[in-house]
């Protein structure tokens, strides 16, 4: 990358030497505005050396265990220097001493960031009904968008250039089709804007009580028109300018279908589904969605400036 030309002031990276925070990093790179900060981090968690060296019944200096791990750090940090440098980029690395979701925010805060990038790794077996504790914790948390991706991602070489929007009627929702039509803007990324509505319950209760659904179901796809349109107009843009797909399907499934039609590159979205008590969930949508993936996710939760 010889040109920064992304919509974002400052990044924040938490880097681990993985194969997912290396492409959580490379990400990064391509999505920063001309001038802006980088920052990386590692947490080096000292609990774990306290815990010990306090329960251990002869009593030791853990001194030379914090010293290996903040060397640890570093040796990473230095890595991911390298790698910036490729990229005629220099970050700002930085060693936090916390656990990590809090380390990660807090270190957010301070740095002012408007995004963070951070891997997250694929899961098998009954591991995959959760995300990775540290992701989870971070996308619960965070105020500001949280990009995932996975080292074994299928994202072409360009992951910015379509971008799957995922839009219902909620402040979230709104926030992300904004976010998207500033990459639009700044990275000519291609917009395609999906409205899923879930069907299933309509065509089992006409099946059950015998009524045709087709009146329905014509409602249904007036009303997906009309939380598009909406959508687009807060964030001023028009039908005409992006793709619009309305899908019938559960959510999670038709938003990562439509991602598939469309060969988005990434998948972009608010992290609840509606207003009400609903709103204090990291949403099961986007948890479902972050999780199966096979291209990094943008959640948005609120606004940005």
């Amino acid at each position: 990358m010889s040109e920064q030309h992304g919509p974002f002031t400052s990044v924040l990276v938490p880097y681990d030497g993985s194969d997912p925070s290396k492409a959580a990093l490379a990400l990064a790179l391509e999505l920063l505005a001309p001038g802006a900060k980088l920052t990386v981090l590692t947490v080096v968690d000292e609990a774990p050396v306290i815990a010990q060296s306090a329960t251990t019944v002869m009593a030791y200096d853990p001194t030379p265990l914090f010293e290996a791990l903040d060397a640890g750090g570093r040796s990473l940090l230095s890595d991911a220097a390298a790698a910036c440098a490729l990229a005629h980029v220099t970050p700002e690395t930085v060693i936090v001493h916390d656990g990590p979701v809090a380390g990660i925010l807090a270190a957010s805060n301070e740095h002012a960031s408007d995004l963070i990038v951070m891997g997250t790794h694929a899961r098998t077996g009954i591991a995959r009904v959760f995300v990775g504790s540290t992701t989870a914790g971070v996308l619960q948390s965070s105020t500001i968008p949280v990009l995932t991706t996975r080292a074994n991602d299928a994202a072409e070489a360009a992951p910015f250039a379509t971008l799957l929007v995922a839009v219902d009627d909620s402040d979230a929702s709104d926030a992300a089709v904004a976010l998207a039509a500033r990459m639009k803007a700044t990275l000519g990324s291609k917009l395609v804007v999906a409205h899923v509505a879930d069907t299933s319950r309509l065509y089992d209760n006409a099946a059950t009580y015998g009524f045709s659904p087709v009146p329905l179901e014509d409602d249904i796809k007036r009303e997906s028109d009309g939380i598009v349109r909406v959508a687009l107009a807060h964030a001023g843009l028009t039908p005409e300018s992006v793709t619009v797909a309305l899908v019938e399907e559960t959510p999670a499934t038709g938003i990562l279908d439509a991602a598939s039609d469309s060969h988005a590159g990434t998948i972009v979205m608010g992290s609840h589904g509606r207003r009400g008590m609903r709103r204090f969930l990291l949403g099961s949508v986007a948890e479902h969605v972050v999780r199966e993936s096979p291209v990094p996710v943008l959640v948005v939760r609120m606004a940005s400036a």
